[in-house]
């Protein structure tokens, strides 16, 4: 009876892909084929949770808590800590039945958001959710300080994080770290994201976070300063193009806000920038040769507020506009 136990534990494991690490014993975890089941008070825990960790219930926010809470529970059935098992590995759920319970509840509110988005609430229950985009700091500086000094010193082991804002949160949640102390997932979150949009103390590595001096952002200050490019190729000495001067990028410049290679005449995304150099011109722009660590600040240089100016839309994309060049109604 005990062996038969071991096996259907084993098993378990198998089938929900809940080895450690999140992948079966080969080290793979299997692709969820079925749909995760959905009720009524499931979803209302789910919501609750959300609020209790100062977030705002966002349909892909709440899909996500949902298979979080599946994981738990399938962890625990196995004598997993919760955060072992991968919420990827759990089946999926169908967004469009989890927005039909929503909308059939009547506890819950459902508020349609941006696009395609939506939120759910709680009918006649007050929240205050961390807006986790905010630029301001409500956080005290002792917090920030002891921040920069854990990330300063932080082993090897601990010191690669999911790149995701939320996911990272959820990592540094779990590792209950003395400065975080007190915080809701919703603070830390908005942490993780102040840590890498002003406080310098995460920055990415291929796609992951991690300490600032261990990122590709640092790397390219360091390159900037000694306006040495930053790329692989060259620092190998296998480049293939030249490298742009000021000269040839204002001279490119003004031929492609003149082109309709963009989304309009005198308009071009700031993400194509680089690959139609390359590709109309030959060369290679490198903006650490120009001096500066980030392409968006090259284009703000005093030596192209002639040319051109660089703007941020509501849908998140940034475009290079030519100077003078009004939006098109």
């Amino acid at each position: 009876q005990q062996q038969q136990q071991q096996q259907q534990q084993q098993q378990q494991k198998r089938s929900a892909g809940l080895a450690k690490g999140g992948g079966t014993s080969g080290g793979v975890a299997p692709a969820p084929s079925a749909t995760l089941k959905l009720n009524v008070p499931e979803v209302l825990a789910a919501v609750r949770s959300l609020y209790a960790d100062d977030l705002k219930p966002f349909g892909r926010v709440l899909l996500k808590r949902l298979r979080e809470r599946a994981a738990a529970v399938a962890a625990k059935v196995v004598g997993l800590a919760a955060l072992d098992v991968d919420p990827e590995t759990v089946p999926r759920i169908d967004p469009k039945r989890l927005r039909r319970i929503c909308e059939t509840c009547n506890s819950l509110r459902v508020v349609p958001e941006d696009g395609r988005e939506y939120s759910v609430l709680l009918v006649n229950q007050p929240y205050s959710f961390v807006d986790v985009s905010s630029p301001c700091d409500p956080y005290s500086p002792e917090m920030w300080v002891q921040a920069a000094a854990y990330f300063d010193n932080v082993n090897e082991e601990h010191m690669m994080l999911p790149g995701g804002r939320y996911a990272c949160a959820r990592v540094l949640a779990s590792r209950r770290l003395p400065f975080l102390a007190g915080h809701s997932l919703g603070q830390i979150c908005h942490i993780v994201q102040l840590a890498i949009s002003q406080k310098r103390i995460l920055g990415y590595l291929d796609g992951q976070l991690v300490p600032y001096w261990a990122s590709e952002e640092w790397v390219k200050e360091q390159c900037a300063m000694t306006q040495q490019p930053f790329s692989a190729k060259w620092a190998a000495g296998g480049a293939s193009l030249p490298l742009a001067s000021w000269d040839d990028v204002t001279r490119c410049l003004k031929e492609l806000l003149e082109s309709g290679c963009g989304p309009e005449v005198g308009v071009i995304t700031l993400s194509n920038v680089k690959r139609l150099f390359r590709s109309r011109f030959n060369l290679e722009l490198s903006e650490t040769f120009l001096g500066h660590s980030r392409l968006y600040e090259l284009l703000h240089d005093s030596r192209f507020q002639s040319i051109c100016s660089v703007e941020a839309q509501g849908n998140g994309q940034i475009i290079v506009r030519r100077a003078g060049n009004r939006p098109l109604r």
